[in-house]
């Protein structure tokens, strides 16, 4: 008997060796699927190159169904970093859209049709554009993020509580509506890099009433939105801030060289100062 079920793992092994030698050697596995665009047989071997890692994931594509199957050490990456890789290849999926340069860059027979819509983190992707409108949209895609940040940040230094809460919801839309796509290579990495931080915090802030816990919230913004636009040409001075006073040190971004300080408002409105410029 034992004989027999030693025969049936080696030829399980000997028919897919790869993905009985690389998931068995994954730790704290955890194992899920996604829809991931790919036409090509050579698009198989990209996804499965690019998603996998010695003992720390394997990606199974498979090219009917354009199902990736994804197994990971939950331990030590997660299936966004993975779909985040297969995606700078140039393969759209199910939650992060592929640069246009890295479609692009695909050979002819692997530019899968890129749907009109593509529903994409729960938003909706237009791929129909025409030129000169994605150019232009590829400039204010940014902007409206960041006019949305400094609105809220102007209403923390009014504490005027009916415009945080309406601010809150501007900005959480502002991030929502932005097509990755259309963004330059450089600035599509660092943006996805970002999300999750950006959409758990605008998150936190829209469940929270309380201005001082708030504020709290607000300030984790300051850090990925300054990555963001060190790469993103807004066409404006950015002056990254301090304010040593708040919970320990808090920085925020700001328009205006002039320290407004959002923490406290009123209270300590020059309290800070400038810890870096961001020129564009």
């Amino acid at each position: 008997m034992n004989f027999i079920y030693l025969l049936s793992v080696v030829s399980t092994m000997l028919t897919n060796p790869a993905t009985a030698v690389g998931q068995n050697n994954i730790k704290n596995k955890e194992t899920q699927k996604f829809h991931v665009k790919g036409i090509c047989e050579e698009s198989k071997e990209i996804i499965e190159k690019v998603g996998s890692q010695p003992r720390i994931s394997k990606v199974d594509y498979d090219s009917v169904t354009q199902t990736a199957t994804i197994t990971y050490n939950k331990s030590k990456t997660n299936s966004q970093e993975i779909l985040k890789k297969i995606a700078l290849a140039g393969f759209d999926n199910s939650e992060y859209l592929a640069p246009d340069e890295a479609y692009l860059k695909l050979a002819k027979e692997c530019q899968y049709p890129r749907e009109k819509t593509m529903k994409l983190n729960h938003q909706s992707i237009d791929h129909s554009a025409p030129d000169q409108t994605k150019n232009q949209a590829n400039q204010n895609q940014l902007s409206m993020v960041y006019d949305a940040y400094f609105m809220l940040k102007d209403a923390f230094v009014k504490a005027d509580e009916i415009e945080i809460s309406k601010q809150i919801s501007v900005f959480s839309k502002s991030i929502s509506i932005v097509d990755m796509g259309k963004l330059s290579h450089e600035t599509h990495l660092v943006w996805m890099d970002v999300l999750k931080v950006l959409e758990t915090t605008s998150n936190q802030l829209s469940q929270e009433t309380n201005i001082d816990k708030q504020r709290l919230i607000f300030a984790k913004l300051a850090e990925p939105m300054a990555k963001v636009a060190q790469k993103a040409a807004l066409g404006y001075t950015i002056y990254y801030q301090t304010c040593p006073m708040f919970n320990g040190g808090s920085n925020w971004l700001s328009k205006d060289e002039n320290i407004r300080n959002p923490f406290y408002g009123n209270k300590m409105l020059t309290c800070g100062s400038t810890i870096k410029i961001i020129k564009k």
